[in-house]
């Protein structure tokens, strides 16, 4: 198995740049394989802030464009906060109470 990150070579200079995320020869494109699988940019990624094992989710919007979006975890408790807003609104406690 190939390794993923090239070795580098003893004695070459250090470069820095003002863009240290921008390397030279990578870009914000990608190509589907023939699995249908596509690999994200690594700076895409880190703008987004997804990480390895979220979910992501795709829309097709209506202008030809294609939306991903990070959704939310499963198991992600949060995402039911807030959803049952106003639904005891007329409801009193103590009337409730005082019914038994």
């Amino acid at each position: 198995m190939a390794t993923k990150v090239k070795a580098k070579k003893k004695g070459s200079p250090k470069r820095l740049s003002s863009a240290a995320a921008h390397r030279r020869g990578r870009t914000s494109t990608s190509r589907i394989s023939s699995k249908n699988q596509l690999t994200v940019p690594v700076d895409i990624l880190r703008k987004a802030g997804l990480a390895e094992g979220d979910n992501v989710r795709f829309t097709y919007l209506e202008d030809g464009t294609i939306a991903v979006v990070k959704a939310a975890n499963s198991n992600d408790i949060m995402q039911f906060a807030g959803a049952l807003t106003g639904l005891y609104d007329d409801f009193d406690l103590n009337e409730e109470r005082n019914s038994w």
